[in-house]
Formats: C-alpha cells, structure tokens, sequence
C-alpha cells in the first residue's frame, strides 16, 4: 500500500509528495538554524517582529506585492544577515505569497 501524497510547493512547482517527506526536511533546516542562527531565530520570534510583520501584511491587505496573489510572509528586501540594522525597518519589509518568497529565496542562495 503507497503512503498518501500531498499537493506542496517544491523550488516553486507544484508537485505531490508524501505526507511526512517536507516534514523531515524542514525539521532538520529548523534545528539546523536553531543551532548555528540562535541570534536570528530569537528575532524572528519576538514580539517585536511578529507585530512589525503583521503590520506590513494588515496594510498591504494580505496581497503580494510581486505577483498580486495572497501574501502570507513579511520578507526584509535587504536580508538581516546583510544588513542587521534594518531588520525592523517598516520600508525594508513587503509582503509576499509562499510561491514569490520561494523564488526569492533560492536566488539569494545562488547569489
């Protein structure tokens, strides 16, 4: 009998996968950045950012300022790691869909 799949975005596609594979995946990314980007995740977690990012998707009304779709992420344009100051700079943050971040994300990997 073959394990249930399910509809997810992988390097911005969509293609079926089995329930638990993406889960695996990002629980090792996770601990991964839990233990070498402590610094990082802290911020991510605070209420700072959480009520920043709200703010940014509450004001573009949830829409995706690349492609116009439903914006689920507050992403910085110049990433913390780059530049740590602004990471709660209101005009270094937009609003993106899971599809647009993927895309951005991967680039800035490559670059």
């Amino acid at each position: 009998m073959s394990k249930p799949k399910k509809l997810s975005f992988v390097n911005g596609k969509r293609v079926f996968v089995d329930h638990d594979s993406r889960a695996e995946e990002f629980r090792s990314y996770n601990q991964d950045r839990w233990r070498y980007q402590k610094e990082l995740m802290q911020f991510y977690n605070s209420k700072p950012w959480r009520t920043l990012s709200k703010q940014v998707l509450n004001e573009s009304y949830y829409v995706c300022c690349i492609c116009g779709g439903d914006a689920t992420v507050a992403d910085h344009v110049v990433h913390v790691r780059v530049d740590w100051e602004r990471r709660l700079d209101k005009d270094n943050i937009q609003p993106l869909c899971d599809s647009c971040h993927a895309i951005k994300t991967k680039k800035e990997k490559i670059n």
